[in-house]
């Protein structure tokens, strides 16, 4: 291990409940402790559960990498982690901005339990040792940590931090991604007249329709009150279209069961990518597919619009 310390700042009280609680789960029936994990402790999906195996683990920017991060300063081939024994060994793989364990700038180090692992100045992980309960508990606590309480979609937060990561893959492999937003018409009047418990009956349902309907890689996400946002990786413009028609047929055919009784809903749905201007941002390609989904409304509802 170098003496070289880490030139970057990290307060560990800032983690996540998730890591805090395992001291708390030690004090529970022990289990064996043979599942070795990474939890995200600063970044983009913080909390999140990479559980290690007898094969070698790359970490970088690169698409080949089995674990792929997106942070600034991180390398395309940062580092490699692999068992030896019944240890881990975490390799610096030549990165630009360097490999730390416990502050400390390494080349190669086995692991303990316990140990902070930061790749660059952002991406911090902590490896932590954990029974099959723990392992459990920790991804649940990831989950609800992304994840709308009332409907199950993931939440705002979560929706963001993807975007971007959606955006910068797209931009790295020359490949398009689509970004659709829908929200309900005429949802004040569902609250004025019927209450808002049947307002969420109706978030809730179409939620669920919606849910059914994606591939695994999509990120379906509540952006807002009763706005919703899907995330399709390699999908072009007319294909996001077709999606959302696909989805807008499919609620205006659906009898919402609520508390007031079948209700008929609609929404109205709007369309962009970043094939369309190649060097959007995040905030220009929502941008954009605010204001179709604003001019589907304005044109009478109950319709897509993938053009202004």
């Amino acid at each position: 291990m170098s003496d070289n310390p880490s030139p970057y700042e990290f307060d560990e009280s800032a983690e996540m409940t998730a890591v805090v609680t395992l001291a708390d789960l030690r004090q529970g029936r022990r289990q064996a402790k043979d599942r070795h994990l990474l939890i995200r402790a600063r970044g983009a999906q913080l909390g999140h559960v990479t559980k290690l195996g007898p094969e070698p683990l790359r970490v970088g920017r690169s698409q080949e990498c089995e674990l792929w991060l997106n942070d600034d300063g991180v390398s395309r081939k940062h580092a490699v982690l692999r068992r030896e024994g019944p240890a881990y060994v975490i390799e610096d793989t030549q990165s630009a901005n360097g490999t730390f364990v416990g502050g400390q700038r390494i080349e190669s180090v086995v692991l303990r339990d316990g140990d902070l692992i930061q790749f660059g100045p952002q991406a911090v992980f902590r490896y932590s040792l954990a029974d099959e309960n723990q392992e459990t508990l920790l991804r649940q606590l990831y989950e609800a940590s992304v994840t709308d309480a009332l409907t199950g979609a993931n939440n705002r937060e979560h929706f963001d931090s993807q975007l971007r990561v959606e955006l910068s893959y797209a931009k790295r492999h020359s490949t398009d991604v689509a970004l659709v937003l829908f929200d309900v018409d005429h949802f004040k009047r569902v609250n004025d007249t019927h209450g808002h418990t049947v307002g969420d009956d109706v978030l809730i349902e179409i939620a669920r329709i919606a849910r059914g309907m994606i591939r695994g890689e999509d990120v379906f996400a509540r952006y807002g009150g009763e706005e919703f946002a899907l995330i399709l990786r390699g999908i072009d413009l007319k294909g996001a279209h077709i999606v959302g028609e696909r989805l807008r047929s499919r609620i205006a055919d659906t009898a919402i069961p609520t508390g007031a009784g079948p209700l008929q809903i609609t929404i109205s749905v709007g369309c962009a990518t970043i094939r369309e201007a190649p060097e959007s941002t995040a905030e220009v390609l929502l941008q954009t597919a605010d204001k179709r989904l604003y001019s589907a409304k304005r044109n009478g509802r109950n319709r897509v619009a993938s053009s202004e």
